[in-house]
């Protein structure tokens, strides 16, 4: 910087102005170059803002996210019984079994707006009786609608699992075995029904959960803790 007032200061000098003179105009220029900087700062003040709101201010559609998971197993090993029959257990047991796709899922979800998240999720491996296998249907598909500023009160309308058991609400694709127990499936088939359901979380346990799942560990997800079922259509998921 100090160049450019040298350079000033001889052509001031080599003009003849009075030292008075060159004091003035390169104080006037010391004043123009403070002003500069202070614009810059400002400039580059005003596109950092900019920035952090472009980054923060999503648009709805960007918050979408895709994810999904292949399960399969053989159930012929050690067979001692190749007829055996059981429409509430696994579809694939007995004859013509084998090589089972037990589920081929694909899930969307996503926070569109500060207080309403959705999550839709078909399932490609469906079966409604033992000779139905592989076939699409819809597991889960609702929204969640927030009742306050925290979404810490919070509505689930639509096809999603029913709250009962801890086994129940969490995920086969971090269950360490691949199936519920019968005695569950034989109160709450398919683990899901049509409803409306009501969740209280505080915010720090719904931080909780929230690490839990991204620790990978065995966890639940965000199912309250406390939940009431307003409306339930008791009849599972629809298999039409």
């Amino acid at each position: 910087m100090c160049h450019k007032y040298l350079v000033i200061y001889y052509l001031v000098n080599l003009f003849g102005a009075s030292f008075m003179k060159k004091l003035f105009i390169v104080g006037l220029l010391l004043i123009c170059q403070i002003i500069n900087n202070l614009y810059a700062q400002s400039v580059d003040s005003l596109k950092s803002t900019s920035e952090i709101k472009s980054t923060s201010e999503k648009k709805w559609y960007e918050s979408i996210s895709v994810k999904g998971y292949i399960q399969a197993r053989y159930n012929r090993l050690f067979e001692t019984n190749s007829k055996l029959k059981c429409e509430q257990c696994d579809k694939s047991w007995g004859e013509n079994g084998g090589i089972f796709l037990r589920r081929v899922r694909i899930a969307f979800h996503g926070q569109i707006s500060k207080s309403i998240y959705f999550y839709i999720q078909p399932d490609f491996a469906g079966s409604v009786s033992s000779t139905a296998l592989n076939f699409a249907q819809i597991r889960d598909a609702y929204f969640d609608i927030g009742l306050d500023s925290k979404n810490e009160f919070k509505l689930r309308i639509g096809q999603s699992k029913v709250p009962f058991g801890f086994e129940n609400v969490q995920s086969s694709q971090i269950r360490v075995p691949l199936d519920r127990d019968d005695a569950l499936n034989s109160a709450v088939p398919n683990e899901r029904d049509q409803g409306v359901f009501f969740y209280w979380t505080p915010e720090t346990k719904k931080k909780l959960y929230s690490k839990i799942m991204k620790d990978g560990l065995k966890g639940s997800g965000d199912y309250g803790v406390f939940h009431l079922v307003y409306i339930m259509d008791k009849v599972g998921i629809d298999q039409n």
